[in-house]
């Protein structure tokens, strides 16, 4: 989803060109029905994590359909060296990358013909991947990101969330949960967020991914209140969830796609940070967020988004939980007062607006 504007930069280069992206299965969603792209091209990622010859044929099929398409150009966003010898073998006469840090294989500058520098630290990934691009040449468009959902997501979306008791109400979507636990706020937080929201006036939804670690999640900020709001909890396809957000006055959340999701489709974000870095991650809408080696943390208003995050020197640390606990301190001291400075500021910034 942050690749899209690199990828509109193409489009809007090229306007007649054939553009095929090549991705991970479950993240295909993310550029399903762009414009901007012909074709989607999925590694299916249960066959790696199966190993052995049912991985190997995989990737040979992976790479039959890569070079099928016959490319002229091969741009690959990442560091990582599966991406640049994917790119060597595509067939492209072209291919552009980003010059490789000291991990991974040594000579992997030389599978591409334009390397881009390695990014600042404190850039944001869509800056990043733009840069990448324009390594080659092409300069951004619309930086804005794209997400597209149908006629069709949207209705079923509507069909489940009124299932779930919601009646055509303002409505915000809470997504408590992260793929990464570490990444999560606490349940009484989220909690009291929710007695916000109604306070206010705006009824909550909360949603989440089928991981039965959500669905715990999810019901312990339940619990903690002792009464109900509609969930939608492993029952929302991507699309469907990106058409929730889109119906909604506010998103709250954590690091997560469906935070990126809310940037992409017009919903202000209010997003509590830890361990990861703000400055490539904070929700998206066209404007740099300013990040500095001085100032690479704190609470932080850009656009229509908040980001929520302790100002301390260790944060981010970008590791997985403080010592090896998989719990990060500096989300479990995030206070709900400050989130909740978060979320009235946003909600009147969106008012005045």
């Amino acid at each position: 989803l942050l690749a899209t504007p690199a990828i509109h930069a193409l489009r809007c280069a090229w306007p007649s060109a054939r553009i095929a992206v090549a991705v991970n299965s479950g993240t295909e969603a993310m550029v399903s029905g762009n414009p901007d792209i012909n074709r989607v091209i999925v590694f299916d990622r249960s066959a790696r994590d199966a190993g052995g010859p049912r991985r190997w044929r995989e990737e040979g099929r992976f790479l039959g359909e890569i070079r099928s398409w016959r490319p002229d150009l091969a741009v690959q966003l990442t560091e990582g060296d599966r991406g640049a010898i994917l790119a060597f073998l595509s067939g492209a006469r072209f291919r552009v990358g980003v010059s490789p840090a000291r991990e991974g294989l040594l000579w992997k500058d030389r599978l591409f013909t334009h390397l881009a520098p390695r990014a600042d630290r404190f850039r944001h990934t869509v800056l990043k991947d733009l840069e990448v691009v324009a390594a080659a040449g092409i300069a951004p468009a619309d930086t804005s990101l794209r997400f597209h959902v149908s006629e069709e997501d949207r209705r079923r979306a509507k069909e489940k969330v009124t299932e779930a008791g919601l009646d055509g109400e303002p409505y915000a979507v809470v997504h408590p949960g992260s793929r990464w636990k570490f990444k999560c706020w606490t349940a009484a937080g989220m909690a009291g967020v929710l007695d916000l929201l109604e306070n206010s006036g705006i009824r909550p939804v909360l949603t989440g991914a089928p991981d039965p670690a959500e669905h715990r999640l999810v019901r312990e900020i339940q619990d903690l209140r002792g009464r109900g709001v509609p969930a939608l909890v492993g029952i929302l396809t991507l699309k469907e969830l990106g058409a929730l957000i889109g119906g909604a006055r506010l998103f709250v959340g954590v690091d997560s796609a469906p935070m990126h999701m809310a940037a992409a489709v017009g919903t202000p974000a209010v997003a509590v940070f830890g361990p990861s870095g703000g400055f490539n991650w904070a929700p998206w809408e066209g404007i740099d967020w300013g990040y500095t080696p001085e100032r690479r943390a704190g609470i932080r208003y850009v656009g229509r988004h908040a980001v929520v995050q302790k100002d301390w020197e260790c944060v981010p640390c970008g590791k997985d939980g403080c010592e090896g606990t998989k719990r990060s301190r500096c989300l479990e001291e995030t206070s709900l007062e400050e989130v909740t400075r978060a979320v009235e500021h946003v909600l009147d910034r969106g008012g005045s607006q």
